[in-house]
């Protein structure tokens, strides 16, 4: 399957922002995570070795984004996680449920092209226009 850069990035002093499009939101989610890792690294370098089955719950939508963008990053930065498959299994305006795949980041294969340091949540933010869902995610770098 063909991966499609379903996102656009802006750059600005030490944040890239991040504008991701979805024909769901489901699809907003997982397109979310694929832009968050493709970003770091080269994704098609990444092998679905592993699957992880994640529950993020968040106060509100903008909130949710943001904590699972968090939750992504936190699976790369605390246990050394490349992810490259995000299947979301249940999304609400609260909760997110999903399987990921990737694998332990090898040096000897994989590259890392941009460090995250964090999601800024004060200016994340997550809606819906017409049939398509919109998420601006600022990753602090």
């Amino acid at each position: 399957m063909e991966n499609q850069k379903n996102y656009r990035i802006t750059t600005h002093q030490n944040e890239l922002a991040v504008r991701i499009v979805g024909n769901s939101q489901a699809d907003l989610f997982a397109n979310s995570g694929f832009a968050l890792f493709d970003v770091l690294s080269d994704i098609d370098k990444i092998e679905a070795a592993e699957r992880l089955s994640l529950e993020v719950e968040g106060s509100d939508r903008d909130d949710l984004m943001v904590n699972w963008i968090r939750e992504l990053l936190y699976l790369y930065q605390g246990s050394g996680y490349l992810l490259k498959e995000f299947k979301i299994n249940e999304v609400k305006d609260t909760l997110v449920k999903a399987e990921v795949a990737g694998e332990k980041i090898d040096p000897d294969r994989h590259e890392i092209k941009q460090e995250i340091a964090a999601v800024a949540f004060h200016k994340s933010r997550m809606q819906k226009t017409g049939n398509q869902w919109i998420a601006q995610v600022i990753f602090e770098v």
